[in-house]
């Protein structure tokens, strides 16, 4: 099975804008089914699944998730994006740089999530350091 980035980075952004912290000591949860019902339009319980469990396994989101070795989710709340998933989000939002970043892994012929995030940070510091680049964007910015 492969991953499908489009989903992977979908569902992390759809993740930061639901949960919520309820209190201090609680966050709210998004189940696996909650997700299927809002992607299933985009992508396949498959892809959804996947990613999930793939996330999930890379440390990328955090919850109540049991699944065992032949990749069954019996439970699955999610209830936090992590560290490391917060700074995937955040590298890859722009929908430029994740275009590129796709288009880098495409040529490279990897796509794994950490792959992803290393080409997406390569894209974004290009683009930072580029004064070229940054001028183009600040003359589209409108104030």
């Amino acid at each position: 099975m492969k991953l499908n980035p489009d989903c992977i980075r979908d569902l992390l952004l759809y993740l930061e804008d639901n949960l919520v912290i309820v209190n201090r000591n609680t966050f709210s949860e998004i189940t696996l089914e909650q997700l299927k019902q809002k992607f299933l339009e985009f992508y396949s319980e498959d892809d959804i699944f996947y990613s999930i469990y793939n996330l999930h396994k890379i440390r990328f989101i955090d919850g109540k998730i049991n699944d065992v070795s032949d990749m069954k989710m019996f439970y699955c709340e999610i209830q936090n994006i992590t560290w490391s998933g917060h700074q995937f989000i955040n590298t890859v939002r722009p929908k430029s740089i994740w275009d590129a970043t796709k288009n880098g892994a495409y040529k490279l012929g990897i796509t794994s999530i950490s792959a992803l995030s290393s080409i997406a940070m390569s894209v974004s510091n290009a683009v930072i350091t580029n004064p070229t680049v940054i001028h183009k964007i600040v003359d589209k910015i409108q104030f």
